[in-house]
């Protein structure tokens, strides 16, 4: 009967060390969850809320109004999932440093290979990872000094003593019962050292002298893998090769005809190939490199060649379109080569010489990235064409 009691209180233990790793497990998982969407709010958080001019009209609170805090939400998420059970501190800061480490380790890939989720690719836009990992290191050293440091000692329980060591009963302060510094000197208070041992173990000693030397020869090697490995990731993130002007040129021209077919049968560019595409015309507006060139010249160093023909056909679309960050009612401009994504439009616009067989001005034109500012943009060139034709 006995046996049979011990055996289901060890399963019982068991049982209660199985569910609480298994927490524990989901706990972790959860909160780096939310560590990620806590990276990615403070990375994008123009595509968790998109701008809209509409928003102005709108009364009462929406969810714009809390766009700037939308961060606290997996902040709060983390928060409360870590604080479910024992050991939050270590769940907290596993699920930080990770996200951290592993932000930090993909920052020069996706500066090599995809700028646009890096650093913005308009003024406009969001701050990107760039500026969503160093927000994101602040809350990471803040959330250290306040959970190791100010928390700790504030909720820190502290030792209660029943009797003060350095308390003196009231009759030895007496000054009655006080003796002068001759009587101390004349009869000096010897304490008898009485050993309640032999003498010592010197095998003990020695072997637990090797234990505390390795001890600290863990410690030290411990210390220098994390400083090694530090080292390391900062090696990847400085020299990481990344490409040079003329290799991020080639890279845009090759990643700008990228493209899914709808079911429709039209087809439409990948989100990547419009950021590409918009680097690639934005790099021929500033240098002028198409200008003097015929047209067919000007294809050829787009390689335009790279597309199916029917997508070709659809990127050199001439007709007119109407895109929300220009009025182009006076326009007198070629629609030379397109690509859009559905919702974000990278157009090169050009200007011919009067036989209109060579290419006089190339423009770069952008418009669905930010819609407050295609409707600015817009606004803004309506008023001053109609006060250039008042005159």
């Amino acid at each position: 009967m006995y046996q049979f009691l011990d055996n289901c209180t060890l399963r019982s233990l068991q049982c209660g060390m199985i569910l609480e790793r298994i927490g524990f497990c989901i706990r972790c998982i959860l909160t780096l969850v939310g560590a990620l969407a806590l990276l990615f709010a403070l990375s994008y958080p123009d595509t968790l809320l998109p701008p809209t001019p509409d928003i102005e009209y709108v009364q009462g609170y929406t969810l714009y109004d809390f766009k700037p805090v939308i961060w606290g939400v997996p902040l709060l998420f983390m928060e409360l999932v870590s604080s479910l059970g024992p050991q939050r501190n270590k769940i907290w800061f596993f699920s930080i440093i990770t996200v951290l480490i592993a932000g930090v380790i993909a920052f020069p890939v996706l500066r090599a290979w995809a700028p646009e989720l890096v650093s913005r690719t308009l003024p406009f836009e969001d701050g990107k990872l760039s500026w969503g990992l160093f927000y994101f290191a602040i809350i990471a050293a803040v959330s250290f000094l306040l959970r190791c440091g100010l928390f700790a000692y504030l909720f820190h329980e502290f030792p209660e003593h029943n009797q003060d060591e350095n308390a003196l009963d009231a009759n030895i302060l007496n000054p009655a019962n006080a003796s002068t510094v001759r009587e101390i000197a004349a009869n000096p208070v010897r304490t008898k050292v009485r050993f309640l041992f032999g003498d010592a173990d010197q095998s003990i000693i020695k072997r637990f002298m090797a234990f505390m030397h390795k001890l600290t020869l863990l410690r030290r090697r411990r210390s220098f893998y994390y400083l090694l490995t530090g080292a390391l990731i900062l090696l990847w993130f400085f020299l990481y090769p990344q490409p040079t002007t003329d290799e991020a040129l080639q890279r845009d021209l090759q990643v700008m005809y990228e493209h899914i077919q709808l079911p429709d049968g039209s087809y439409r560019a990948t989100p990547r190939a419009v950021h590409a595409a918009l680097r690639v015309m934005r790099y021929v507006s500033d240098t002028g490199v198409l200008e003097g060139e015929t047209l067919p010249q000007a294809l050829n160093w787009v390689q335009v060649q790279r597309a199916p023909a029917q997508y070709r056909n659809q990127l050199l679309d001439d007709s007119d379109l109407r895109l929300a960050s220009i009025d182009d009612v006076f326009e007198s401009r070629t629609r030379f080569l397109t690509v859009s994504d559905g919702k974000r439009t990278a157009a090169l616009f050009i200007r011919t010489n009067k036989e209109g067989d060579r290419i006089n001005v190339c423009e770069a034109v952008d418009a669905g990235w930010n819609a407050i500012a295609d409707d600015f943009r817009r606004r803004f060139g309506t008023d001053v064409r109609a006060r250039f034709f008042s005159r």
